[in-house]
């Protein structure tokens, strides 16, 4: 890991400013990002059509209010692997899929705590597959406090997966524990970046979504309310815009470290230490 050359130029940007990033880090890394999302996502999109499929007694338009619920509600541990894959490539290059696999299966799993606990992913599943009936108002309101807890404390997969902080004090060198590591990082102005991604998010999914019904129109394929398709393009689109909105947020936590901790001073020293260490070993 070469410090002093990290693939994203480490300095303080606009909010603009990252968004455009992201596009130019998503299409950089689309192949890799596409596949880590179809590894990371497609177990969950299974459950959940195990779950609502005929929830709705024939009407698709409640099956597939249920579908996009359960994937807003799985949208960040959905992405685990991009948020893991993006952390190594800042300073180790292209890392492949198997070692994004890697070393995100030697890391804490208090993640499934974290998002299928505290940001009810799990509840809400639970709720879906329990009721005979769809419990949609239910779900939206147990939806709108995980959303809270998720605007308040965006950044709580990239602490975990790449500062990888102790979660109790009591295995703690420093007193640094994920509670108080957490509380610290999201002092600023985290919630306004929050507000904006579900704003572009929501446009670019009505986007993206539009764009398959019309190349599917302009071509005859299986579009059309009562089709498969209208299962296939609302989803699809929605974990697309998961992945943009998880590269989002990561360059919105690099860029969030620089304001608060200083990081581009931090980690040019760290850089130079690294260079002495190597010197030195030579």
């Amino acid at each position: 890991m070469d410090l002093s050359q990290p693939s994203i130029a480490i300095r303080e940007r606009t909010m603009l400013e990252i968004f455009d990033l992201t596009l130019h880090v998503f299409r950089d890394h689309f192949f890799n990002i596409l596949l880590l999302l179809g590894i990371n996502a497609v177990p969950w999109v299974a459950v959940d059509l195990a779950l609502v499929w005929g929830k709705g007694e024939g009407d698709l338009r409640v099956e597939l209010e249920l579908m996009m619920l359960l994937m807003i509600s799985q949208s960040q541990v959905g992405t685990l692997l991009i948020t893991q894959y993006l952390g190594t490539a800042m300073f180790s290059g292209r890392p492949t899929v198997t070692q994004t696999l890697k070393s995100f299966f030697a890391k804490s799993k208090y993640w499934i705590w974290s998002h299928g606990v505290v940001r009810l992913v799990l509840p809400v599943l639970v709720v879906v597959g329990w009721f005979q009936e769809p419990a949609t108002f239910l779900v939206v309101l147990m939806l709108m406090f995980a959303l809270g807890v998720r605007a308040f404390r965006p950044f709580i997969s990239e602490v975990l997966l790449l500062e990888q902080p102790a979660i109790r004090k009591a295995k703690s060198a420093n007193g640094l524990t994920l509670a108080r590591r957490s509380k610290d990082l999201h002092k600023g102005e985290v919630l306004g970046s929050c507000f904006m991604g579900g704003v572009v998010g929501s446009c670019l999914m009505l986007t993206v979504t539009s764009f398959f019904f019309h190349v599917d129109a302009a071509m005859g394929l299986v579009g059309g309310w009562e089709q498969i398709g209208f299962f296939l393009y609302w989803p699809i689109s929605g974990w697309l815009v998961a992945a943009f909105l998880a590269t989002f947020r990561f360059l919105y936590y690099i860029n969030t470290r620089i304001v608060q901790e200083g990081w581009e001073i931090s980690l040019k020293l760290m850089a130079e230490k690294q260079k002495l260490i190597t010197r030195d070993d030579y």
